[in-house]
């Protein structure tokens, strides 16, 4: 008995990268890392959630994936930057938390990256569906 319950007392009964986080709606994205691995997924979300949040100057600003083309990262003065252009063509800049995390499914399974080790996000329109219920 004690045996079987082995991998669980050791922590490997649970995969971290079992279970994408829900949204309510399903967006496609590209993702390119900072060794330029490209990466596409569907079911994409930030931190679960199907917005780009962060400061733009003493504020807060949140930017939902519909209006997105494109996100370019970048570390600045220790600041992860992003550089955000949108389908209207306007563009805007925010801090962005690095701690974050993006999501994704691939056809090989769920895809786990840290927003500091991104690249580049584009957001797919073709592939954007809305309500998954």
């Amino acid at each position: 008995m004690l045996i079987a319950f082995c991998p669980i007392l050791l922590g490997m009964g649970d995969n971290p990268l079992s279970k994408i986080p829900e949204t309510d709606r399903n967006f496609a994205a590209v993702y390119v890392d900072q060794m330029d691995v490209i990466t596409e997924c569907t079911e994409v979300s930030i931190g679960g959630k199907t917005f780009l949040e962060g400061k733009r100057g003493d504020g807060k600003l949140g930017i939902g994936f519909e209006k997105i083309r494109s996100i370019l990262f970048q570390m600045k003065n220790n600041d992860l930057m992003g550089y955000v252009k949108l389908y209207d063509g306007s563009e805007t800049t925010l801090k962005l938390d690095k701690k974050k995390k993006a999501y994704g499914r691939t056809k090989m399974g769920i895809f786990e990256i840290n927003l500091s080790d991104l690249k580049k996000m584009i957001i797919n329109p073709a592939r954007v569906s809305g309500s998954k219920n």
